[in-house]
């Protein structure tokens, strides 16, 4: 007859006194916490290479969220710029006529001479559309050929040139002168008046027929000679109108004949 034989049981276990558990468990600690380790270093590793949350990591194929720095910041619209509306204006410089003035030259968009003729006679460009004009002339008015300066022309009508005109008209009287028109824009013009006055003291008065201020400048002279000035009026209107001249004897200082005398003008 066989026994079993029974199994053979450690020494270490069949001796004596309390079990030593703690000498198996401390084998275990040991390795459990160099899996631990080893788990640690690894998720590190992974962070650190990444720089970002696995939660912020762009999904493949998906735009990326702009930074702050490539953000357009919405700009203000630039405001369209805007001219200044052009206001009624009118600026006089009174000057020393030159001992010779061309007029053709001088008149880009039209120029006239009084009195070569006659007293009613008016010279003036054959290309001017007519743009300088004198009002309906009042007595008394008379011609005169005492200019100290000289007018010269071409392309004129009815008189074509002339080389050297020293003829005018004149008038007579306080009270008495010339009325003269020309266009007025809102583009800048310039209308150059050559005036003269004899024993008297002339008043030149300027308007414009779309408002403003009326311009006035004065003239005098005492004795038989003529002085004559040169007016450069420098104007500009709101609209399409015209700028008014008169040019009226304001005291005469001679019984006879005292009073104011136009030669010629020039736009341009």
């Amino acid at each position: 007859m066989l026994r079993r034989r029974r199994p053979e049981v450690p020494d270490v276990l069949l001796a004596p006194g309390r079990p030593r558990w703690r000498e198996h468990l401390a084998p275990a600690v040991v390795i459990l916490g160099g899996v631990l380790v080893v788990v640690l270093v690894g998720v590190a590793a992974l962070v650190s290479r990444s720089g970002r949350h696995p939660e912020n990591d762009p999904v493949a194929g998906a735009a990326a969220e702009p930074t702050l720095d490539q953000v357009p910041i919405p700009l203000p619209s630039p405001s369209l710029s805007t001219s200044p509306a052009p206001i009624n204006a009118i600026t006089v410089e009174q000057g020393t006529v030159p001992d010779s003035v061309d007029l053709s030259d001088e008149g880009k968009v039209d120029w006239v001479h009084w009195g070569e003729e006659g007293v009613y006679s008016l010279e003036r460009d054959a290309g001017g559309n007519f743009a300088i004009l004198e009002g309906t002339p009042d007595a008394p008015r008379r011609r005169h050929t005492v200019s100290p300066e000289r007018f010269r022309w071409s392309g004129g009508t009815p008189a074509a040139g002339s080389g050297g005109a020293t003829s005018g008209i004149r008038t007579c009287g306080a009270g008495n002168g010339f009325t003269l028109s020309a266009p007025a824009t809102p583009q800048p013009r310039k209308l150059r008046l050559y005036l003269g006055v004899l024993n008297g003291q002339g008043l030149l008065r300027l308007k414009l027929t779309t408002g403003g201020k009326t311009v006035t400048s004065r003239l005098d002279q005492r004795g038989s000679s003529l002085r004559t000035a040169k007016y450069t009026v420098s104007y500009r209107a709101t609209g399409p109108g015209k700028i008014s001249i008169e040019w009226i004897t304001e005291k005469s200082f001679d019984d006879d004949c005292g009073g104011v005398a136009l030669e010629a003008a020039t736009l341009f």
